[in-house]
């Protein structure tokens, strides 16, 4: 592999992991304004179900100005990096014909998504 590749996996790397950082950052610091807002005598909702049932509460409560489920969408957004990480992996090593690693991340992926979205609390 080039190191011109290699520098370049780096750096998605790099971004993926500040952008989902910062945004879960972001989501959980909205979450606690809104909590001091609200006097603190607010009882979060607690998620269950599939990811897609919690991300869909989630979303409702953010526009609802829930703050337990701002809080819920940061978890989310860390709880996706790994998956989004081996995502742009997995298309870096399809551009330089790495199928090893690409078949290898793809049955990775599938596995962690059919646990997530089909997994119940």
């Amino acid at each position: 592999m080039s190191e011109k590749l290699e520098a370049q996996r780096r750096l998605i790397t790099v971004w993926i992991l500040r952008a989902s950082i910062g945004l879960a950052v972001l989501f959980v610091v909205v979450g606690l304004e809104l909590f001091a807002i609200r006097g603190g005598a607010y009882f979060p909702k607690t998620p269950s179900g599939s990811l897609l049932e919690i991300a869909a509460d989630s979303w409702q409560g953010m526009l609802g100005l829930r703050p337990s489920a701002w809080f819920d969408a940061g978890i989310l957004v860390i709880l996706l990096t790994p998956l989004v990480r081996l995502a742009a992996g997995v298309v870096a090593s399809m551009r330089v014909r790495d199928w090893a690693y690409v078949s290898i991340g793809v049955v990775v992926m599938s596995l962690v998504a059919i646990g997530l979205f089909a997994g119940r609390a």
